[in-house]
């Protein structure tokens, strides 16, 4: 999975030219996952919580670097690239850290200054159920990604 922090500018109506992508990384011991359990932990511990795309920015960049932009979820269908902005992600710190990841899909067009995006005129929304060995309970956790418990693959909502 590729996530990456885009700088957005509006393009024309409804579409956004997205810019400078950094990336940005959710697992490991040092990603943002097990940032925001070791800051937040006392906060939210044995509860479920939900986090906006804007929490983990400012995270990643602070308050002023967050400012004009987006996290981008980056993939390849069929060989060609596809892009989705993670809207938020719901979370449940425990052994495993248990994770869904709201996602709304992009249009692209891709030119010579850069990538265009817009929502499609039908826009929908998709949650990815992703788990991450790390949270309460977990005495030798990596932050590294896992199966989901369920299983469900994803959820799509119109």
């Amino acid at each position: 999975m590729g996530f990456k922090a885009y700088r957005i500018t509006p393009d024309t109506e409804h579409a956004w030219r997205l810019a400078q992508p950094e990336p940005l990384r959710f697992s490991g011991p040092n990603g943002l996952i097990a940032r925001s359990y070791r800051e937040n932990h006392g906060d939210i511990g044995g509860r479920t919580w939900l986090a906006p795309a804007q929490v983990w920015l400012e995270l990643a960049f602070g308050p002023a670097g967050a400012a004009g932009r987006w996290i981008v979820f980056e993939q390849l269908a069929a060989g060609h690239p596809r892009y989705a902005r993670l809207e938020a992600v719901n979370g449940l710190f425990s052994a495993p850290t248990r994770l869904m990841f709201q996602f709304r899909p992009f249009q692209q067009r891709t030119e010579a200054q850069g990538l265009v995006v817009r929502e499609p005129d039908v826009a929908c929304s998709w949650g990815e159920e992703l788990a991450i060995d790390g949270g309460d309970g977990s005495a030798r956790c990596t932050w590294r990604w896992q199966a989901p418990k369920l299983g469900f693959a994803s959820v799509v909502a119109g």
